[in-house]
């Protein structure tokens, strides 16, 4: 190996480095990750998986239409029973993740099916680390969108939290969430302000998306996001009120000095 092949791979690593130093992200190689579970009417189901770093699809893959970004995945594809169409997920290294806070963002612009069934949407991120001023964090999740014309046709959503750190893993894990809603009209929820913990170790989250659809071509969308953040340390709030205290003494002190 030649002097300048060095040089050109130190260079190539710095520049990463340095890209995700300026984000303020902890470097990872953990995967993003998509699942897709097609429960029909009738018969068994079918699983399809995808990742930000799969370049090629398969019987049970689906192949990245962003490959090389990572925290990017955008995907569609479809199954005996459902159409997904522009599929997308974002997660670290990308905006708006920083240093102190965990984004994990998914959105489908169009799933339909003919003969209908339960279409499960799973996406997960995992190694994810927040320079927080304590241990302590929250999780916040938001959902928006529109089911089809049916009534029947519902969407049940499940977030969680989980130290484990394992892509799926809702054992044991915090959970957030669990809305379910129904009809056919738009629909959204908001989940917020749960506790959870060890956020400056590496965890995982993750976000459910059942989906159930009546037959003849129902249509839905949405858009689903979830957020981990760090509690500021009690400790920190306490020394931030003592030192406003001071602050505001000094001021009226000196408001109140003679002018001579």
């Amino acid at each position: 190996m030649t002097i300048t092949t060095v040089l050109i791979k130190f260079t190539k690593s710095f520049i990463t480095f340095l890209f995700i130093s300026v984000l303020g992200i902890n470097a990872s190689q953990a995967t993003l990750m998509l699942r897709i579970t097609d429960t029909p009417l009738t018969g068994a189901p079918t699983v399809i998986t995808a990742t930000d770093q799969i370049t090629t699809g398969g019987a049970s893959t689906t192949p990245d239409n962003s490959p090389g970004i990572l925290g990017l995945l955008s995907t569609s594809f479809s199954t005996p029973n459902f159409f997904l169409t522009a599929s997308s997920g974002v997660s670290k290294p990308l905006p708006p993740n920083t240093n102190t806070q965990a984004d994990l963002f998914l959105r489908e612009l169009a799933v339909s099916s003919a003969s209908g069934g339960t279409l499960t949407i799973e996406i997960s991120d995992n190694d994810f680390m927040l320079d927080g001023l304590g241990v302590n964090g929250f999780l916040s999740a938001g959902i928006a969108g529109r089911l089809g014309t049916n009534p029947l046709n519902t969407v049940e959503v499940n977030y969680f939290y989980n130290t484990s750190n394992l892509n799926f893993d809702t054992v044991g894990a915090t959970t957030l969430g669990n809305g379910i809603f129904s009809g056919g009209n738009g629909f959204n929820g908001s989940y917020g302000r749960i506790a959870v913990n060890d956020i400056n170790q590496p965890f995982s989250i993750t976000q459910i998306i059942k989906i159930h659809l009546e037959p003849n071509f129902q249509i839905m969308s949405f858009e689903s996001g979830l957020q981990a953040v760090p509690a500021p340390d009690t400790l920190f709030l306490v020394g931030l009120g003592l030192s406003a205290l001071i602050f505001a003494a000094r001021r009226r002190n000196k408001q109140q000095e003679p002018f001579i």
